[in-house]
């Protein structure tokens, strides 16, 4: 029972017989004359563009777009053409020619120098592996569910077999970020890549167990772990369809929205569950043509997403493009470093017309839905301000041709440290903040996030992220603005749980996530409930009106990490404090703004705000003095909620057991 070692580019668990690719069928292959070949090559062609649109029109809307895209790379006349040219004037065999020209298109895509780019090879050897199997014979559909095995795939491979056919996916080569990885995550299907010499280990029928958390594949097991593999299948089946129905009716305190990349794949998520749409990215309607998209074609795919929305909120991202993502009609400059360069917002600021042309459009669609507008890669107070700008002359615009409008609320990406420190004057002129947690790690720790070999450094757990995500939304709470996370993070179990209790207030996953998100959030969202009834019942009394908040949820470290000790949060539905415990006052601050009690063995702490001793007692009155002997219940102070908010900080009192 071999075992080999590989690396997870999508997690889960999956067993089941091999079918094995094997597109290299070159070694039995008799090469015909010039014409010969060019009609072999011409048919093949033909047959995959067929079945890559069948495959779309039945996909689920969202891998449409890495179809197109694959489509593109198909037809495109660095691919075909160029095996069309090694037919014509090498004389070459379809096979070889198809595979020189696949070699010659990655060699121009490696000399990009950009990591993303040059993992697109992959992409492009997987396409011409199939492309190759169909002109030898070599492309077979399984009879049944299977684990999906080649040396190289194809996006367009896994689209034709059906992803209803797959339950995992095994390759010698591969990235996370290759297309393939983007489609298995959005079927949910465990995807392991890096078995070397795959053709010699894996043969056809073989057994498989792949386990994506331990990185390892197993080949022929014993019967007893096929048992055993076999009957967690099938409860991991089961678990997902009871998750999908208990999920489809829990309200959560927490919006689970959903990304999307394409305005048809709104269609159905109210019914699958989705709160809203948390990021739509506009981009793929400027990357997938051979020009910009006009003002009607971005109005007709907003006006789809929010109508099919049915009035949920529909977060709509300007374009961010520059870095990994280019657009081939928009001349860029070569950058060193993209991903410092421009790309994201300032792609939108350098080229006006085309940001007004995409703000027109949204605000023509905003009349037919719940539409939000964010910006993205936001560095500087002085970027939001020029958006607005643009806005109001956007708006004029459409004013002086008499078209319907609607100025939808802007809200700004947190994707830099910048971001993050000033956050509160953000917070002054947005109207929600969404996280991209993507993004915000790799700035935050250095690391770029394409690169190889370095996801054990871009850790988007790392606690130095954590905290940025904690005062960015404490920033945006402060100023009474909802914040949203919508990077990876946000489908991450470990994540999702850091997440709600640091009190964001949405998270947005891709489609295939939003039961599981849901009832991970759902069950988080319960066992802080119960910890706060624990703390109540321990004797920590409310000293205010308001809703409770537990000790991991309260933005500060030096509460929520219990340095002080043990504590609970309330958010005051007024500013009258009540003493949450009888006995003797022991400590007013002097800035009035916290008063300690001490009884029954114990000091409990009221803290009214977070930071406030910096306003010197402005908002604050004290009815009770040192030595004072107090009854449960009686009013010991007052605070002015609006006021500490006007002046920037955060009023939630803050009751903490000292000692017992």
């Amino acid at each position: 029972m071999p075992r080999y070692e590989c690396r997870t580019a999508q997690k889960g668990f999956a067993a089941g017989k091999a079918f094995v690719i094997r597109p290299d069928r070159t070694g039995e292959y008799r090469q015909g004359n010039p014409a010969e070949e060019s009609d072999r090559l011409e048919t093949a062609a033909a047959e995959m563009n067929r079945r890559l649109e069948a495959g779309k029109e039945h996909a689920d809307p969202a891998e449409s777009a890495v179809i197109d895209a694959e489509i593109l790379i198909l037809n495109g006349e660095e691919f075909l053409g160029s095996a069309r040219r090694g037919i014509r004037e090498e004389r070459l065999g379809a096979p070889e020619a198809v595979k020189q020209a696949a070699e010659k298109l990655c060699g121009m895509l490696t000399e990009s120098g950009q990591d993303y780019i040059r993992q697109r090879c992959e992409d492009v050897r997987g396409l011409a592996a199939g492309l190759t199997a169909l002109i030898t014979g070599g492309l077979e559909t399984p009879a049944e569910p299977c684990i999906l095995a080649g040396s190289e795939l194809s996006p367009g491979q896994i689209t034709m077999i059906g992803p209803e056919m797959i339950r995992g996916i095994l390759t010698e080569t591969g990235s996370a970020t290759s297309h393939v990885s983007v489609l298995a995550g959005n079927y949910g299907i465990p995807y392991l890549y890096g078995l070397e010499n795959l053709p010699e280990k894996v043969h056809h029928q073989d057994y498989l167990i792949l386990d994506p958390e331990g990185a390892g594949v197993w080949v022929n097991p014993p019967a007893e772990k096929i048992r055993e593999a076999e009957a967690r299948q099938a409860e991991i089946a089961e678990a997902r369809e009871k998750q999908r129905k208990q999920a489809a009716g829990r309200v959560t305190r927490t919006k689970i929205c959903a990304n999307i990349s394409r305005a048809e794949e709104a269609d159905g998520l109210p019914e699958k569950g989705a709160d809203g749409i948390g990021l739509f990215r506009s981009e793929l309607l400027f990357l997938n043509g051979a020009k910009a998209p006009t003002e009607e074609e971005q109005f007709e795919a907003y006006r789809h997403a929010a109508e099919a929305m049915e009035g949920r909120e529909t977060v709509i991202r300007t374009m961010d493009i520059g870095s990994d993502k280019h657009a081939v009609w928009l001349e860029m400059p070569k950058e060193i470093n993209p991903a410092l360069g421009l790309r994201g917002l300032r792609v939108s600021l350098e080229h006006r017309e085309l940001f007004r042309t995409q703000l027109r459009a949204l605000l023509r669609a905003a009349v037919y839905g719940n539409i939000r507008i964010m910006i993205p890669m936001i560095a500087s107070e002085w970027e939001l301000d020029e958006v607005l700008r643009e806005m109001q002359t956007a708006a004029l615009e459409l004013e002086q041709r008499r078209e319907q409008y609607r100025i939808p609320e802007i809200g700004v990406m947190i994707e830099t440290p910048a971001a993050v420190i000033i956050a509160a004057a953000l917070a002054e002129k947005a109207r929600f903040f969404s996280i991209g947690t993507n993004d915000l790690t790799q700035y935050t720790l250095a690391v770029d996030r394409e690169a190889r070999g370095m996801d054990r450094y871009c850790d988007p757990m790392h606690e130095a992220v954590i905290r940025m995500i904690a005062m960015a939304t404490e920033a945006a709470h402060a100023k009474h603005i909802p914040v949203a996370v919508c990077g990876e993070l946000a489908g991450d179990p470990r994540g999702t749980e850091r997440l709600i209790r640091l009190g964001v207030d949405e998270l947005s996953v891709s489609p295939a996530k939003l039961a599981q998100v849901r009832e991970r959030a759902a069950e988080i969202e319960d066992s802080m409930a119960r910890e706060i009834r624990k703390e109540r019942d321990e004797g920590i009394r409310s000293p205010a009106e308001g809703e409770l908040i537990p000790m991991a949820e309260i933005p500060d470290p030096v509460f929520s990490g219990g340095v002080m000790g043990k504590c609970v949060g309330v958010i005051p539905a007024n500013g009258k404090i009540y003493a949450p415990v009888s006995g003797t006052v022991a400590t007013v601050a002097a800035t009035r703004h916290a008063v300690s009690l001490r009884g029954n063995g114990e000091e409990i702490l009221i803290h009214a705000g977070l930071d406030t001793v910096r306003l010197n007692g402005e908002g604050f009155s004290v009815y009770v003095s040192e030595g004072e002997n107090v009854k449960q219940g009686q009013l010991i102070m007052e605070m002015d909620p609006e006021l500490i908010r006007a002046r920037g900080f955060n009023p939630m009192i803050i009751v903490v057991r000292i000692s017992s």
